[in-house]
C-alpha cells in the first residue's frame, strides 16, 4: 500500500489542510476503485461500526503534524463515532498523514501508569524553570492525613497549626443532588470523630482512588472539599471558599477525576475506550519498502470537543488537557484547573498531565504548553482576559445557582492580589466600563446544555453584573473608544466571602441617556437566528428611527423576554463605539427607570446601534448626565 490518494481523500497529503470531509457513499466508491488510503480508512471505521456498509453519513478527518489522524463519523440521525489512526514511533508508515502514538494502558491503576506519573512529576520539579519548585507549602485549614506509604492505611482529619508539607488536592464531580446527598461529608457533628478516623468503607470510589494515588506517589496529605470544609456551616463554607486560591495553587499537584460524573465513577475507570473497544492493527507499507502497521483506536471525547481543536490551539492533548470530560462541564472545577500548578488527569481515554511547561499523555510525547499562561495582558489590559474567563466559566453547570460567584472566588482572590484592583460583584473596577458590555449568550457551545437566563430568586447582585442572571454570558470585546465615565461603584458583600453574592450595589456614570421604545414587531430583518425585541429612538425629532435589536438579559425556555414590555419607555446608555467603514457601531446598555427612584435605573439588556452618521449627530440635542444603575 502506498500513500497515494484519490479525489475523495486527496487532502490528506495537502500540507496546508488540517480538515477534510466526505460522504460514506463516496468513500465506498473509492474503496471499490482500489484507493489504498480509502481502504485503510474504511477498515478503521469498520472497527467502530461493523455495519459501516449500511451507513450513509459523513466522515471528517482532522490532521495535525506529528499527531494521530482523528477520524470523526456523523450520521444523519446525530450518531457520532471518533477514532485515532496512528503508527508506532519506531515503525512509521508510508502514509505521511498517519502520525505516531504509543499504546494506552488498559488500566490507569497499573504500575506503568504510576511510573509515568512519577516521571512527569520528577521532570517538572527538577527540570522545568517555569514551574513551581515543589517545596512544602503551608497546609490548608484542614487536610486528610492518609499516613506514610510504609504504614497501614488509616485516614483521619488533620487540623494543622501553621505546618508546611506537600499535599495533593482533588478536583471531582459531586454528581446529581441525590448522589451528592449520599456522599460522605464532614459536619459539625462528626468533626471530632473524623479527627480520630475517617471510615474507609464509607468513602466514594473517587475518594478511595484519590487516596491510593496520593499514597503511591509518596504524599501524606490530601485535601477533598467535602471532607475538609464543614458542610452545612455557611460561615465556614464562605471562609474556606475564599481560600480556594491557596488551596489549589499551593497543592503539590491536583488529581482531576476527569472521567467520572460522580463519586461512584472513580479515577481508575474500568471502561477505557482502548480496553473495551480494543485496538485494530491494519497492515500497510512502511518507509523504504518495509512493512509497517497502522492502528485504529476508539476515543470517547465528543465531536464538539474535536471541532474546538485546531492547529492554532494545539491538539486535544495540548493546552486543554481533559477536554470534553465530565469534570470540564462543572463550574466549580474551572477555577480548580486554572489555579493548579500541576494536574494529573484521569480521563475516560488515558492518563494526562499538565504543568506550566508541558502537556503530556500516555499516547503522545510531551508538547510545550504554549497557552499555559493565558492570563497574559492584552491590548485592553487584563480586562479582556477576565471577560474571556467569565465567558468560559458561565458555560459550565452549577448544581446550586447560589454558587455563581463563590465558585469563581478563588480566581478572584488571586486576581485582586496580582492586579491590585477592586472586585465589584463579578466585575473589576479598573475593567469598567468595558466589563459592563456582557450579554446573555445567544450562541452557546452545543456541547454545553442550554440553560435559560433568569434573575436569582432572591437579590444576588446588581443588574449591571453578569452574576445577576443565571445563564451563560458573552462579552463584546471589540476595540472601542469609551465615552461613558465611571464616577462611583460600590457593593456590599452578603457573606464573609468578599467575592461572593452581595447585599446591595450600585454604579454611577456620566454619559448620554437616550429615550427608546422596545417592540415585539418581528417585521424587521433580523441578523440573528432568533427573534429579538426591536428598539426605536423615542426622541421627539427622531420619528421612531429604528436603532437595532436588543439582547434582553432574561430569556425563558420558550424564548420569551419577561423584562421587556411592548411600547414601554426605556433608556439607552451609550458606553463606547468603534468605526466600521462608513458607519459607527455604538455599544449601549438598555435601562429601565426605577419607579420609586427617578434618578436610578436597572439594566434589562444590551444594544448595538449602527449609525450612518457621526457620534456628534447621533448625540445632537442630548446632554451628558449622571446615571446610577442598581
Amino acid at each position: 500500500m502506498s500513500e497515494s490518494t484519490c479525489e475523495v481523500c486527496w487532502g490528506l497529503n495537502a500540507s496546508d489542510t488540517d480538515r477534510i470531509y466526505f460522504e460514506i457513499e463516496d468513500l465506498t466508491a473509492s474503496v471499490k476503485d482500489g484507493c489504498a488510503s480509502c481502504i485503510l480508512l474504511w477498515k478503521a471505521l469498520e472497527h467502530a461500526m461493523p455495519n459501516l456498509s449500511q451507513e450513509d453519513g459523513r466522515v471528517d478527518l482532522l490532521q495535525d503534524d506529528g499527531r494521530p489522524l482523528e477520524v470523526i463519523y456523523l450520521n444523519h440521525e446525530g450518531s457520532r463515532k471518533l477514532l485515532d489512526i496512528y503508527c508506532h514511533p519506531d515503525s512509521p508508515t508510508s502514509c505521511s498523514w498517519i502520525g505516531p502514538s504509543t499504546e494506552v494502558s488498559i488500566d490507569s491503576s497499573s504500575d506503568e501508569c504510576f511510573a509515568l506519573a512519577e516521571r512527569w512529576i520528577n521532570d517538572c520539579i527538577t527540570e522545568h524553570e517555569r514551574c513551581a519548585d515543589g517545596e512544602p507549602q503551608l497546609l490548608p485549614t484542614r487536610v486528610i492525613d492518609i499516613g506514610a506509604a510504609e504504614q497501614p492505611p488509616r485516614l483521619r482529619l488533620h487540623i494543622p497549626q501553621n505546618e508546611s508539607a506537600r499535599y495533593v488536592a482533588l478536583s471531582h464531580c459531586w454528581g446529581s443532588p441525590e448522589k451528592a446527598a449520599r456522599t460522605i461529608k464532614m459536619t459539625a457533628d462528626n468533626l471530632s470523630q473524623f479527627q480520630t478516623e475517617i471510615p474507609w468503607i464509607k468513602l466514594t470510589k473517587t475518594f478511595q482512588d484519590a487516596v491510593i494515588i496520593t499514597r503511591r506517589l509518596g504524599i501524606r496529605y490530601l485535601w477533598i472539599d467535602s471532607l475538609c470544609i464543614i458542610q452545612g456551616d455557611a460561615q465556614d463554607w464562605a471562609i474556606e471558599a475564599s481560600k480556594m486560591t491557596t488551596v489549589y495553587a499551593n497543592a503539590f499537584f491536583v488529581i482531576a477525576a476527569s472521567g467520572a460524573t460522580d463519586g461512584d465513577g472513580g479515577c481508575f475507570l474500568g471502561s477505557r475506550a482502548a480496553s473495551v473497544e480494543g485496538v485494530l492493527p491494519i497492515e500497510c507499507s512502511g518507509v523504504g519498502g518495509r512493512k509497517s502497521t497502522a492502528y485504529a483506536r476508539r476515543v470517547r471525547r465528543s465531536y464538539e470537543d474535536s471541532r474546538r481543536i485546531t492547529r492554532s490551539a494545539q491538539s486535544v492533548h495540548g493546552w486543554m488537557t481533559g477536554l470534553g470530560q465530565p469534570l470540564e462541564k462543572r463550574a466549580w472545577t474551572y477555577q480548580e484547573e486554572k489555579l493548579a500548578n500541576r494536574i494529573l488527569y484521569y480521563t475516560q481515554d488515558e492518563l494526562q498531565w499538565r504543568c506550566a511547561t508541558f502537556n503530556a499523555c500516555e499516547c503522545s510525547p510531551p508538547s510545550v504548553n504554549t497557552l499555559a499562561h493565558d492570563l497574559s495582558r492584552t491590548q485592553d489590559g487584563n480586562s479582556e482576559v477576565w471577560c474571556r474567563m467569565v465567558l468560559a466559566y458561565t458555560q459550565r453547570e452549577l448544581t446550586y445557582i447560589s454558587d455563581r460567584l463563590p465558585a469563581l472566588s478563588g480566581i478572584a482572590t488571586g486576581w485582586e492580589l496580582s492586579e491590585n484592583d477592586t472586585f465589584c460583584a463579578g466585575l473589576w473596577r479598573r475593567g469598567l466600563p468595558r466589563q459592563l458590555l456582557w450579554m446573555r449568550s445567544h450562541e452557546m457551545d452545543t456541547s454545553i446544555p442550554v440553560i435559560s437566563s433568569k434573575r436569582h430568586p432572591e437579590y444576588y447582585a446588581p443588574t449591571w453584573s453578569w452574576a445577576s442572571i443565571t445563564g451563560a454570558v458573552d462579552f463584546i470585546l471589540d476595540r472601542l473608544e469609551f465615552h461613558a465615565r465611571i464616577v462611583d461603584c460600590e457593593t456590599e458583600p452578603s457573606t464573609a466571602n468578599r467575592f461572593g453574592p452581595v447585599r446591595s450595589g450600585h454604579i454611577t456614570l456620566m454619559g448620554f441617556l437616550i429615550p427608546v421604545k422596545a417592540s415585539m414587531n418581528w417585521d424587521c430583518k433580523s441578523i440573528w437566528s432568533q427573534k429579538m425585541p426591536r428598539v426605536t429612538d423615542n426622541r421627539p425629532d427622531r420619528n421612531n428611527q429604528y436603532l437595532g435589536e436588543m439582547f434582553p438579559d432574561i430569556e425563558t425556555e420558550t424564548r420569551e423576554y419577561p423584562e421587556i414590555e411592548e411600547e414601554e419607555c426605556y433608556h439607552l446608555l451609550a458606553l463606547g463605539h468603534n468605526s466600521v467603514d462608513t458607519w459607527i457601531s455604538i455599544k449601549s446598555l438598555v435601562l429601565r427607570q426605577v419607579q420609586s427612584n427617578p434618578n436610578a435605573y436597572t439594566r434589562v439588556g444590551l444594544l448595538e446601534v449602527r449609525h450612518d452618521g457621526t457620534l456628534k449627530t447621533f448625540f445632537s440635542d442630548t446632554q451628558e448626565c449622571r446615571i446610577t444603575i442598581l
